[in-house]
């Protein structure tokens, strides 16, 4: 292939993967807005909509190493499509949901496909670009990321404005649904289908790796089981106990799974050549508890807003678009901040988003109601654009720890650790915030962002290790420009 048709070959693949990205992250983003209204419409209890608004994250997260494997080893476009088919499936079946059981486990549905989707949108782009081409790939994704930020919460703020309430949040989950089709029309058309680094005969020349099946339902197993106490806080002692062993027999089981797997000569879901790796680990802690705590803490100031001082969903969209924007703008210089400050550009914007979480916290002892919701719009700004800062590169420093093989299982466990992060700190902000039998109070409010500035200073302890300031080895890859 000459150097112009991959050029266009590599535009056309990052097309499809950022249609891919906007339409999962925009489900992400408008779903909290439909939490009250769920909550009317289905008489769903606190702990209903907890599961509610976290399951998503949850299958997201089981997804992705199967799926990363799966399209290291066979190619990614059958997995992109079916990936997508299950994500509209999901979100048709959430729209329709008589009841909040139906609707979780239409999240869940969705939530698998999501992951499936990410996997090999990941896959792709770390195995066409290279260096500073793939750090404008990422910012490119999270652009998309951050332009669903904005048209999400907007749409879904007019839909619930104009339609009904048993009608309104129903269209907001269907709101991903055209964009889901474009993007299966778009992968079927640009994603390549031959595994990265396959010969002349189609076959992936390096491990074909398991899927360790068992393994992944181990580690959801935990997930469900460290939970538990998080969606119910007045569980009785024993069953606080039975939680304790319980999780503790679960994860001696996985590391005796794992150990026996690896022995075999397979590749376990913990996979020893990307553990041995100081940089892709400590990579991995850095997103974890980042992306956690930034999930944890727009859902529960949504709700907050929405709930707490019925506050319109138009108005909260609204006011927090100069933060999308702001986010948009720094993810697609995110490159430069990089080449000018290097690894050190995560632990740089992780400060500043622990100050603007603290300054949430101080306003809420100056202010309540529209006078609080003004202070966090303004900080969301602040909070947008670092986020975009931060992003890219810790996704490419991360990944660039892990061999060309195992491209879609680095990319897909890196997702991993950042979605079940999700699934528990919005779990237990919400728990906070919203109380016993959904009463909100500005305590509540105080100790969820407590929780999530306790979860970026960890971050921030984590980015300052050597072991990511180091430069990833240099891996062979495609190296061919993303679009600027």
């Amino acid at each position: 292939m000459s150097a112009p048709e991959a050029v266009r070959t590599s535009r056309a693949a990052l097309f499809a993967c950022l249609a891919a990205g906007f339409a999962t992250l925009l489900d992400a983003t408008v779903v909290a807005y439909t939490a009250p209204s769920v909550s009317q419409s289905l008489g769903a209890t606190t702990a209903g909509v907890q599961w509610f608004l976290a399951s998503y994250s949850l299958t997201f997260g089981l997804g992705l190493v199967p799926a990363g494997r799966l399209g290291d080893a066979f190619g990614r476009r059958g997995l992109f499509v079916g990936g997508m088919v299950t994500f509209l499936l999901g979100a048709v079946a959430s729209a329709f949901a008589p009841s909040i059981a139906l609707l979780v486990a239409g999240r869940l549905l969705q939530g698998l496909g999501a992951g499936v989707i990410s996997a090999q949108v990941l896959g792709v782009i770390q195995d066409i670009f290279h260096g500073s081409a793939r750090v404008r790939a990422f910012g490119a994704y999270t652009a998309a990321g951050a332009l669903a930020a904005i048209i999400g919460p907007l749409l879904a703020g007019l839909l619930l404005w104009l339609a009904p309430v048993e009608l309104g949040w129903r269209l907001v989950l269907l709101s991903s649904a055209p964009f889901a089709i474009v993007a299966i029309w778009l992968g079927v058309r640009s994603l390549p289908n031959e595994p990265h680094g396959a010969g002349s005969t189609g076959r992936s020349t390096g491990r074909t790796a398991g899927l360790d099946l068992p393994g992944i339902a181990l580690l959801g197993a935990i997930v469900v089981m460290v939970t538990l106490p998080v969606i119910d806080p007045g569980m009785p002692l024993p069953a606080i106990l039975a939680v304790v062993g319980g999780s503790a027999i679960l994860i001696a089981a996985l590391v005796g799974w794992e150990r026996a797997y690896a022995r075999r000569g397979r590749l376990p879901l913990f996979a020893p050549q990307l553990l041995r790796s100081h940089g892709f680990v400590t990579g991995n802690v850095v997103a974890l508890l980042w992306f956690g705590s930034l999930v944890a803490f727009s859902t529960v100031t949504t709700v907050y807003f929405l709930q707490g001082h019925g506050i319109p969903a138009l108005v909260i969209a609204a006011a927090f678009v100069p933060g999308s924007l702001a986010r948009m703008v720094a993810s697609r210089s995110s490159s430069k901040f990089f080449d000018r400050f290097g690894p050190r550009i995560v632990a740089l914007g992780l400060g500043v988003e622990m100050v603007c979480l603290l300054l949430v916290i101080g306003f809420t002892f100056v202010w309540e109601g529209w006078g609080l919701f003004v202070a966090a719009a303004i900080l969301q700004i602040a909070l947008g654009f670092t986020g975009g800062m931060i992003e890219p590169p810790l996704r490419a420093i991360t990944l660039g720890f892990a061999p060309p093989t195992l491209h879609g299982v680095a990319a897909s466990f890196l997702q991993l650790t950042q979605r079940l992060s999700a699934t528990f700190f919005v779990a237990l902000a919400t728990g906070v915030i919203l109380g016993a039998g959904g009463a909100l109070s500005l305590e509540g409010l105080r100790i969820a962002v407590g929780i999530c500035v306790v979860a970026v200073a960890g971050a921030i302890v984590a980015a300052t290790r050597r072991s990511l300031r180091r430069p990833a080895p240099v891996l062979p890859a495609i190296s061919v420009d993303a679009p600027a």
